[in-house]
């Protein structure tokens, strides 16, 4: 009982953000950016009530948000208020404005650092980075006191519906909050010419997998590499 002004609060405070933005700006704030405020507090919220940022607007919140997803590219869902008039004939114009503003390209990590933020995390486990070679993430139920393990906690590990700009800033986040370099996670330099897709398929199925799963899973090296550079 204590809790739900509290929760009240950060309803609140999204409709109100999502308010603001489209005064500001007239076009949709994506998910990736309203998960992102306040230190991600609402995201992790809403991931506890409805298991991911979208569903909770939806379910939650749909006399007062309004969620758009972009046709023919899903990973672009954004949100505006309940019965606001769309000035275009597709909602995709709407969510194509979002994607107008230039961004910094994103380093180029390891598959499994990148991972490590991406995939979800069982609720009963922690997840901890290994940070010297061969570079891994173990989830574990108790704390882990071999060297080199850093802990990613669970406010650093995206929303299901988070793009790659949402994954960089939560890395961006953790490296700072550790003080650690990021050369460390860093791709090979050698290979950064071959222009490897971010949605490949290895990663993809290594996003899809569950710890217990991936613990049996054994893949020849050049299937892996030929999953790694196929877009999906």
């Amino acid at each position: 009982m204590t809790d739900e002004p509290r929760l009240e609060d950060l309803a609140d405070q999204v409709v109100n953000l999502v308010q603001q933005f489209w005064e500001d700006h007239e076009r949709p704030l994506l998910l990736s950016q309203l998960g992102a405020h306040n230190n991600g507090q609402f995201a992790e919220h809403a991931k506890e009530v409805a298991g991911s940022l979208r569903a909770y607007l939806r379910e939650q919140l749909s006399d007062r948000i309004q969620v758009l997803q972009h046709s023919s590219k899903p990973t672009i869902i954004g949100a505006i208020q309940a019965g606001e008039h769309i000035p275009v004939d597709n909602p995709d114009e709407l969510l194509n404005r979002t994607q107008t503003q230039s961004q910094k390209p994103s380093l180029r990590f390891r598959p499994a650092f990148w991972a490590a933020f991406r995939k979800p995390l069982d609720r009963s486990l922690r997840r901890y980075m290994n940070t010297q070679p061969p570079l891994h993430f173990r989830d574990e139920n108790a704390d882990i006191q071999q060297s080199g393990f850093v802990e990613i906690e669970r406010r650093y590990i995206v929303d299901t519906d988070a793009d790659d700009a949402a994954v960089q800033q939560r890395i961006d986040d953790w490296l700072a909050e550790n003080r650690i370099d990021a050369t460390v996670f860093l791709s090979d330099s050698k290979h950064k010419t071959a222009q490897l897709p971010s949605d490949d398929l290895l990663g993809r199925l290594l996003f899809a997998l569950e710890p217990e799963e991936l613990r049996r899973m054994s893949i020849p090296l050049d299937i892996a590499k030929k999953l790694r550079g196929q877009s999906l």
